[in-house]
């Protein structure tokens, strides 16, 4: 009965997890011809290009919460298919534009749809999970996701450069998000209700139960540290392509090479991070691979052009972070939710995670146009590092809690 019922949960989960896939891949396509695009056809600027990236981000931020909060009430599968419709118009519109600065409101199109995705695809994935395995279950979730991100520039900067035209880049940035919400429809089953009776409780009661968890001091500063390590991450989101590009002198092939093999990499690691944060101890991974993305990003100002070996080095920490921390970080946010408040609780985090990727890449166009190439990764690595000593202590003052609440 038990092994049914994992099979169950595996099978669940793998719909999730490939409907994310092929949207992410979708999303993804566009990340390296969006900057290319505005800065070479259009000619914007590096400030210009991190206020377009900031207004997905502030959309994002907005909604997510909301989103969540709707799928548990009505069920991911149709949130999920909402939003990705409503995203797959961006790209094709991205080609109409003729000014720079009409991608602004665009953007605010793209990020409503896009943040239904993650909360609701999350949500379902902690409801089919068994707690003792819920970092794995999570990792399962970020390999797909992490495979999608990493074919999409490849794939995206490949179309474009055998097409010599941006053009058919977005439109195939639609059509896989087209596919996904088909996808959606086709095989994803929200049967996510079956394990959460909580969600059948009003809307009001369910709210009322996170804000009693967003009431608690751990479950707060939690927040804060993601919001803290997403400005230092949003600080490169404008300028990294634009660096690799102008600074180090890579080919769009190369770069979308090296992103591929990067983030391939990850992404076959996230099930085996998920599984060392269930037996090592959720809270350690996130400690340890906050520390190694803060190593990696010192690193990075060093990798100057033809330094091949530190910019490997940085890459392998910062890869390695991710594969451990990323898990067992959304396996911490989902225990936070209260029993049918998943969805509201995953948007919570992806807010506090967007909120830092509203500023981040604001201050990281700024930095690079009027201080410097290197400024935004030097403040990014000062950031990562904040966030790793925050969230020692908040995840040490966690466990003090529980241990207090059990005796």
């Amino acid at each position: 009965m038990a092994g049914a019922r994992w099979y169950g949960i595996n099978r669940a989960l793998f719909r999730v997890a490939a409907v994310v896939g092929v949207a992410e891949l979708g999303f993804a396509t566009v990340i390296p011809l969006l900057p290319l695009y505005l800065r070479g056809r259009l000619g914007a600027s590096a400030t210009l290009i991190g206020v377009v990236v900031a207004t997905f981000a502030a959309v994002e931020t907005v909604f997510k919460t909301t989103w969540g909060s709707l799928a548990d009430r009505i069920g991911s599968r149709p949130v999920i298919v909402g939003g990705l419709l409503l995203s797959s118009t961006a790209p094709v519109l991205m080609t109409l534009l003729r000014s720079a600065w009409l991608f602004v409101p665009l953007r605010l199109i793209d990020g409503m749809g896009s943040a239904a995705l993650w909360p609701a695809a999350a949500a379902a994935i902690a409801d089919r999970a068994e707690g003792a395995g819920r970092a794995t279950a999570m990792g399962t979730l970020n390999m797909c996701f992490l495979t999608g991100l990493a074919l999409g520039p490849s794939l995206g900067l490949f179309v474009s450069g055998s097409f010599g035209s941006y053009t058919p880049g977005f439109y195939l940035a639609s059509a896989l998000l087209l596919g996904a919400a088909g996808l959606a429809l086709l095989v994803f089953r929200d049967d996510g209700h079956r394990g959460r009776p909580a969600s059948h409780r009003p809307l009001g009661e369910r709210a009322g139960g996170f804000v009693q968890a967003i009431r608690s001091p751990v479950f707060r500063a939690m927040l804060f540290v993601a919001f803290v390590q997403m400005i230092g991450v949003g600080l490169l989101a404008p300028i990294l392509v634009i660096y690799a590009h102008d600074i180090v002198r890579l080919s769009d092939r190369w770069i979308g090479s090296l992103f591929l093999v990067m983030v391939l990499a990850v992404a076959l690691a996230s099930i085996p991070g998920g599984r060392l944060a269930d037996r090592a101890g959720r809270s350690r991974a996130v400690v340890w691979g906050m520390a190694l993305a803060s190593a990696g990003m010192w690193l990075l100002p060093l990798a100057g052009r033809g330094n091949l070996l530190v910019l490997g080095v940085a890459a392998l920490l910062l890869g390695g972070s991710y594969a451990v921390s990323s898990p067992a970080w959304l396996a911490l946010m989902s225990e936070a939710a209260p029993r049918g408040s998943t969805g509201m609780a995953m948007g919570a985090s992806e807010t506090a995670q967007g909120a830092g990727l509203i500023i981040g890449p604001l201050l990281g166009g700024f930095l690079y146009d009027r201080v410097g190439a290197q400024a935004p990764f030097v403040g990014s690595a000062a950031l990562l590092t904040a966030g790793t000593v925050l969230a020692l202590w908040v995840l040490t003052l966690r466990s003090g809690t529980r241990c207090s609440g059990a005796s």
